[in-house]
C-alpha cells in the first residue's frame, strides 16, 4: 500500500507506470490522488486506465477524481496535437 507522500514522490519524479499501479491500490485516497498526479503529467500511456478507474472504480471519489483526471489529459492531448497542425479546432 502507498502513502500520498509515495504518490508525490512519484508524480515528481515523473513515473507514470508508477502511478498507473497505485491506480489499484487499496487506499482510495491514494487512488485518487494518482489518478490526479496522471491527469497533470498528461502522458497517453494513462490515458486507458483513467478511462477504467472513472468507469470502474468501486469509490465514488476516486471515480470522480480519475473522470477529472481524464478531462485534464485529453485536454492536453489535444492541445498538443492542435499545436503540431496550426489552423486545426480542437477535437470536442
Amino acid at each position: 500500500m502507498a502513502t500520498l507522500d509515495d504518490i508525490d514522490t512519484l508524480r515528481d519524479g515523473r513515473d507514470i507506470d508508477g502511478l498507473i499501479r497505485a491506480l489499484d491500490d487499496t487506499d482510495e485516497q491514494v487512488r485518487a490522488q494518482a489518478a490526479l498526479s496522471l491527469g497533470t503529467i498528461a502522458d497517453p500511456k494513462a490515458r486507458e486506465p483513467l478511462d477504467r478507474m472513472r468507469n470502474e472504480d468501486p469509490s465514488p471519489s476516486a471515480r470522480e477524481a480519475a473522470g477529472t483526471a481524464y478531462k485534464w489529459l485529453v485536454g492536453r492531448l489535444q492541445e498538443v496535437e492542435v499545436a503540431r497542425k496550426p489552423g486545426t479546432p480542437p477535437n470536442r
